[in-house]
């Protein structure tokens, strides 16, 4: 079976429920594999893989089903020092002055700029940025601030680096993930359950 998956995702809980699946199915091996979103219906509907992960888009696809697989809460990765080191959340108007760093290569700024200006409504300035490591670079210098889920956040390890909780007027920003396959796949399904398991 290959899974494929958004980059910016991470392939953490990929790694995890593949090895799980695995034990289950002896003689059937996981192949992971990083993909850009304009590609993704193509590459199910022509068996390139089985099912690809995905953060809430919004977007239709008539040919596919959707597996849900988690609903997992927004951080705004600001500079270390700029906030009371106790604070635990962060509303988004506090931030209006400051860009938003979008990582993303030229072919995927299209659908991250979509993700964040229709999805999330963010109304800053955007700052592209080609890799994580570069995000971080400027978010420790004060350049802007980055937003990751807590899933994928929780792998940076860094004291310059503050990780607040999203909000919008109160409210925890959050993000679904979900599982994209042909329909009435039944090794996709099992495997969707497996992995929200491993991430919930």
């Amino acid at each position: 079976m290959k899974i494929g998956y958004l980059k910016n995702l991470g392939r953490h809980e990929l790694e995890q429920a593949a090895a799980k699946w695995q034990a289950l199915h002896e003689n059937e091996k996981v192949e992971l594999e990083p993909v850009g979103f304009d590609e993704i219906e193509t590459m199910v509907q022509d068996g390139e893989v089985d099912a690809v992960l995905v953060n809430s888009r919004n977007t239709i696809y008539q040919t596919l089903a959707s597996y849900a697989v988690s609903d997992i809460g927004l951080l705004a990765l600001v500079q270390a020092g700029n906030f009371n080191k106790y604070q635990q959340t962060i509303e988004l108007d506090d931030l209006k002055n400051v860009p938003c760093i979008m990582v993303a290569s030229v072919a995927e700024e299209k659908s991250e700029y979509h993700y964040l200006k229709d999805i999330l409504k963010i109304e800053n300035d955007l700052l592209a940025v080609e890799t994580l490591g570069e995000a971080i670079l400027m978010v420790e210098s004060g350049s802007g601030y980055l937003i990751m889920n807590e899933r994928t956040a929780s792998h940076v390890d860094d004291d310059q680096v503050q990780k607040l909780f999203l909000l919008r007027k109160g409210k925890q920003l959050r993000e679904k993930y979900v599982l994209l396959a042909k329909p009435d796949d039944s090794q996709v399904a099992e495997f969707s359950k497996i992995l929200r398991e491993n991430i919930n």
